[in-house]
């Protein structure tokens, strides 16, 4: 109905851009459709995506740890470190098993005993750039852990200022319905074609919404003219 709206009153521009309140209210009118289709997008964001692109982060991380934690099971078996060669014996499953974060924190601790091991696992092919790819890619995945979470709060939150422009934009088109009135003698026809357009129901919604602004109706007079 807004952007019915919209598009008669853009087509008959010359009619009303003389009546600056008219001007004022089709202006925030417009700023409140833009900011419902802005909102609109952000309350529609398709989280599928985000959970496809967490498992494929969780799967690059737990490939390049699992690289790294072989080399240190291979320096703790042969220096016979048990306790070492034990902690580091895992496999992909292993490292991908549990929840997100247990995953990220198995191969966060991979990364620290390689850290401090680092000078003696040269030779077993460990070196800095490949713990600082493993630090990268460690980080990016614990952003996208909490992406699906911030993900909810921005449509939360975007739900609640929605319902806000509908209300003003609402209030904007209650102002314009008070002055389409003053087009009956010079246009007809514009006034005819926005109370029409006023009259548009969303034919997908089970119900009138809360917040509909009743159509407007003009005064007895000019309801006597005859309209085109």
């Amino acid at each position: 109905m807004y952007l019915a709206v919209e598009g008669i009153c853009d087509a008959n521009k010359a009619v009303w851009q003389g009546l600056s309140a008219f001007v004022a209210t089709y202006s925030d009118l417009q700023m409140r459709v833009i900011n419902i289709q802005t909102l609109s997008q952000s309350q529609t964001q398709d989280t599928s995506s985000i959970a496809k692109d967490k498992q494929t982060g969780r799967q690059a991380m737990c490939s390049v740890a699992k690289a790294i934690a072989a080399a240190v099971h291979a320096y703790a078996t042969k220096t016979k470190n048990n306790q070492l060669a034990a902690q580091s014996k895992l496999t992909v499953s292993d490292l991908m098993g549990g929840c997100d974060v247990e995953s990220a924190q198995r191969c966060q601790s991979i990364y620290d005993t390689a850290k401090a091991n680092l000078a003696d696992l040269a030779e077993y092919g460990v070196t800095e750039a490949k713990l600082t790819a493993l630090s990268g890619v460690i980080a990016a995945y614990n952003l996208l852990i909490s992406k699906p979470r911030d993900t909810r709060a921005a449509t939360k939150i975007a739900t609640g200022k929605l319902s806000d422009e509908f209300d003003a934009a609402d209030e904007a088109l209650t102002q314009t319905d008070d002055l389409i009135g003053q087009f009956q003698n010079v246009n007809a026809k514009f006034v005819s074609d926005y109370i029409n357009a006023r009259t548009i129901v969303d034919a997908s919604a089970s119900h009138a919404s809360p917040n509909q602004t009743p159509m407007p109706t003009l005064t007895p007079a000019l309801q006597a003219r005859p309209t085109i």
